[in-house]
């Protein structure tokens, strides 16, 4: 099935809204039509547990592809973008102030928004540095 996605959506996106966490109210308004990489998925099933949220992994999979959430599988093309990314971050955070670089995570879901040509929002405030080929919409 094709994705009607709006928007890609990282691991701290969807958890925020799960959550009720500052920001949530931003994406319960796209959370039916976005893309959300399968590697922040994961990330998203296995977190929203430890922080509290009582459905299991299946039930709460099921839930927010029932709500219109598309999973979106990695690609060999995102997984060698991804680690381009991830290298150049990890090189600037070098011989910058901003020790900050990305994380798997983070490589993958912008990787996964370029190749889908999607705006990407998430909460980390490091990507804002980031050259992407995306718009990044912080949501909180």
């Amino acid at each position: 099935m094709k994705s009607r996605a709006i928007a890609t959506l990282d691991a701290s996106a969807v958890l925020a809204w799960i959550l009720q966490e500052p920001g949530y109210q931003t994406i319960d308004k796209i959370i039916r039509n976005a893309a959300v990489p399968a590697s922040a998925m994961t990330e998203v099933l296995y977190r929203a547990r430890e922080r509290g949220n009582s459905m299991p992994p299946e039930e709460l999979h099921t839930h927010l592809t029932s709500l219109g959430v598309h999973v979106e599988p990695v690609t060999s093309d995102d997984v060698v973008r991804a680690a381009t990314l991830i290298q150049s971050s990890r090189e600037a955070a070098r011989t910058s102030t901003d020790k900050r670089s990305l994380s798997l995570g983070d490589g993958l879901c912008i990787a996964v928004a370029e190749r889908l040509a999607l705006p990407l929002t998430g909460g980390d405030e490091h990507w804002e540095t980031v050259t992407i080929d995306v718009p990044y919409l912080p949501f909180r």
